[in-house]
């Protein structure tokens, strides 16, 4: 099976991996193309959650199918797509 996207709001893109698990990467404002913000490879695998780790290439593909331009950008932070607190 393969991950799967949908966009949320303008602002978020949201991947999801074949148990359910999302994740939530931000997307830049009013741009055309639409430009998704993944962390860097030397940051991917603090930045992102377990599930995600070993699928950076396949996010990438995922995001460009969907007519995304892919620029690296620095995350603080992991955030889940289903938490509540953001």
């Amino acid at each position: 099976m393969a991950l799967k996207s949908h966009t949320q709001w303008k602002e978020e893109l949201i991947i999801t991996d074949e148990q359910g698990n999302s994740f939530c990467f931000g997307c830049g404002w009013g741009v055309e193309p639409p430009v998704a913000y993944i962390p860097s490879q030397v940051d991917w695998s603090r930045c992102v959650p377990g599930w995600l780790t070993d699928r950076r290439l396949e996010v990438i593909d995922l995001i460009k199918q969907e007519g995304h331009l892919v620029e690296d950008w620095p995350y603080p932070e992991v955030r889940p797509a289903n938490d509540s607190a953001f």
